[in-house]
């Protein structure tokens, strides 16, 4: 389960969030091979993701939020984050389509390779980033993971039928199969029975088509994997044609590297008054249109149980520092 997922179905009932769930709320949500949990690619560099909004965040937020999808997709504005400033999202997404489909296309690791990630988490109670690495199998059938000061952990990876949880080589094989035109893309995503129907113990039927869309995409773009150069031209051409899509210049992760912001604000935390809470954004490099990582602005105090938990202004953020292909666990590329 992913982050994105953790934001659409928070419950009226969540569990108060202690350390240790944080902990593994956090681990489900990086990647693991987690279908709705995953990272993608900075310049030159293949890799699989992971995250948007924080499932720390999420978790702990769950108690006081309403999430609401907006049928109108007229959700309050919301104030942005200073030095952002909210552009034209189809001229942007056609300028990111034009160039993704002129990349080369990128080849395949062994079964046996594992990919490599290193990340910087930034929690909003936090001054520091933590700093995260991961190896993850490309056959998808083991990880392992080094959180901050913490000793590496290896785990084998069961095989889930029921989750949305894909591995490295099951994403590359899906997006060999997706459609390249956007239309028909838009319309396969908003209907594909994989992330409807799965995880079986929280299934997303109830989640409105475009909601649906924009995160199905967004987790396709933070893919580690190598994905077709027009099929990626395609994800942002259909990005544009979402109702609601919001593209911001100057959103900066974790590592305070300025990049385009794109929210899908319908789908973002509204309180009970149908406020927007927070707004989430995948973030884009802004020349190369590859992935940076992940930024969750709190525009409003987040309560819990009566008390300000995340005040207005805070934020969570996570930045990709490095990727690669390597033949064990625990090498660098």
């Amino acid at each position: 389960m992913d982050d994105l997922k953790l934001v659409r179905t928070l419950r009226s009932d969540p569990p108060e969030p202690d350390a240790d769930r944080l902990r593994s709320l956090r681990e489900r949500s990086l990647p693991t091979g987690t279908g709705r949990a995953k990272a993608r690619r900075r310049p030159g560099l293949r890799r699989r993701f992971w995250l948007v909004p924080s499932v720390l965040a999420a978790a702990a937020a769950a108690a006081a939020v309403v999430v609401a999808v907006n049928a109108a997709h007229d959700p309050p504005a919301g104030r942005p984050a200073i030095g952002v400033e909210t552009v034209r999202a189809e001229t942007v997404l056609a300028r990111a389509a034009q160039v993704a489909e002129r990349r080369e296309p990128d080849g395949a690791p062994r079964p046996d390779q594992w990919l490599y990630r290193k990340v910087a988490v930034r929690q909003p109670s936090e001054s520091a980033n933590e700093i995260q690495e991961y190896w993850t199998r490309y056959d998808g059938t083991r990880q392992a993971s080094r959180l901050g000061e913490f000793p590496m952990r290896v785990r084998t990876i069961e095989p889930e039928p029921d989750d949305d949880d894909l591995g490295p080589k099951a994403y590359a094989a899906k997006f060999a199969e997706l459609p390249t035109d956007p239309d028909e893309l838009l319309d396969h995503v908003r209907g594909d029975r994989h992330w409807i129907d799965k995880p079986k113990e929280d299934p997303g039927g109830g989640e409105h088509p475009d909601a649906r869309a924009y995160r199905v995409l967004s987790v396709y773009l933070s893919q580690e994997v190598a994905m077709p150069p027009g099929l990626e031209a395609a994800i942002f051409r259909a990005l544009a044609k979402i109702p609601g899509i919001r593209v911001d210049e100057g959103v900066r992760d974790a590592a305070g590297r300025a990049g385009i912001g794109i929210a899908y604000e319908p789908g973002d935390r509204h309180d009970e008054q149908g406020r927007l809470v927070e707004r989430s954004y995948i973030v884009l490099d802004p020349t190369t249109f590859h992935y940076l990582g992940h930024r969750t602005d709190h525009l409003r105090d987040v309560m819990i149980n009566g008390e300000v938990a995340f005040p207005e202004g805070s934020f969570y953020a996570t930045a990709e520092l490095a990727a690669g292909v390597v033949d064990r666990h625990g090498q660098v590329p």
